[in-house]
């Protein structure tokens, strides 16, 4: 049922956009993504229904989701730039920074009050976005209050210091997460989903592909180590394997970050464009769906594509250290993602 209409709206997209036949992702791959993004997001946020949710109530889980859908003739760029930073927002749940903020926000709101101010300041505190499940803060903040590798490892990543952790810890700190999700009382579609989320937002398998691929990078041109064009396109193939994994479709990061290894330099901008497109027309084929239809509403035969798309199976690998790639070669990795993301945090002000 809900494929279908998915299914639809996608031909409906691609008619609209004639430069998504020339993808790298085939057509199924978004019809199957937005199919377990809508299912996603009815299980886990609507408490009226585990089957069904209005548009209207969609739409509004996000502000900016309804002004988009709602200002249908606007400058292409602009419509793009804010849909982009906003479905990223949009579909990732696990932001314990967000849960960082907010219970200080609250704190610093209760002071204010408590001292004569209103507290307006902290009045739009920052949220946790989509998919939230109420087991897994109280999972993260158990981590918060124990002492070893499991708070060391989530300290450093709420204070964006990756560069200080070690593959083994990282691989830990996932590995005890998933498992404190199968303890839950939780539905197996819910588990699998978890797992899914965790992937998406810790990038544990994801970033073993980028080092194995890094790792390949570095034998081939070892004997030019020393030459600065070399050492500039390693980082540019670096750089585009984790940009990579800003697209929505999480199924998607590891061939993607695999094509970057034999692309010709001349086709970086090209990649970077491919990827933001994909999550372009991620939008187009939700606005098709939301001008044809007043509802979200799946079956069971919907849930046959739901779990199949959440199949750890399906980005799990087994690469390691020693078994893929160095030690070392981790440390580059995550040494090149806090610098990614403290340009971000300087370009946000």
């Amino acid at each position: 049922m809900l494929y279908e209409k998915v299914k639809q709206a996608a031909e409906r997209a691609r008619k609209k956009n004639p430069g998504a036949n020339d993808f790298y992702i085939p057509i199924e791959d978004f019809i199957e993504f937005v199919t377990f993004h809508l299912i996603a997001t009815i299980k886990m946020r609507n408490t009226m229904s585990s089957t069904k949710m209005s548009m209207s109530q969609y739409l509004q889980q996000d502000e900016t989701y309804l002004n988009l859908y709602k200002k249908k003739v606007k400058d292409e760029e602009e419509e793009y730039r804010e849909f982009h930073n906003t479905l990223r927002n949009a579909i990732n749940r696990y932001n314990t920074l967000n849960h960082k903020t907010a219970i200080e926000a609250d704190k610093r709101k209760s002071n204010e009050a408590k001292a004569g101010s209103r507290g307006t300041r902290f009045e739009n505190t920052i949220t946790i976005h989509d998919f939230q499940a109420k087991s897994e803060m109280p999972m993260l903040m158990d981590v918060k209050e124990t002492k070893g590798p499991l708070n060391t490892v989530y300290q450093r990543i709420l204070k964006n210091n990756s560069h200080n952790i070690n593959f083994t810890n990282y691989k830990l700190f996932t590995e005890y997460l998933n498992e404190e999700i199968q303890k839950q009382e939780l539905t197996d579609d819910e588990k699998y989903l978890h797992q899914y989320m965790i992937e998406k937002n810790l990038k544990l398998h994801a970033l073993k592909e980028i080092c194995k691929c890094y790792e390949e990078i570095l034998e081939a041109t070892s004997h030019l180590s020393q030459e600065q064009f070399v050492v500039n396109d390693r980082q540019a193939r670096l750089q585009l394997m984790l940009y990579a994994t800003n697209m929505p479709m999480l199924q998607q990061w590891q061939p993607y970050i695999k094509v970057v290894n034999d692309l010709p330099f001349y086709n970086f901008d090209l990649f970077i464009q491919e990827i933001d497109s994909v999550t372009n027309f991620i939008k187009c084929i939700l606005l098709e769906y939301c001008n044809e239809h007043e509802d979200i509403v799946f079956d069971e035969s919907d849930m046959e594509h739901f779990r199949k798309y959440i199949d750890p199976k399906r980005f799990q690998n087994d690469y390691g250290v020693r078994k893929g790639f160095s030690s070392s070669t981790f440390n580059i990795v995550m040494e090149e993602i806090k610098r990614g993301n403290e340009q971000a945090t300087e370009s946000s002000f």
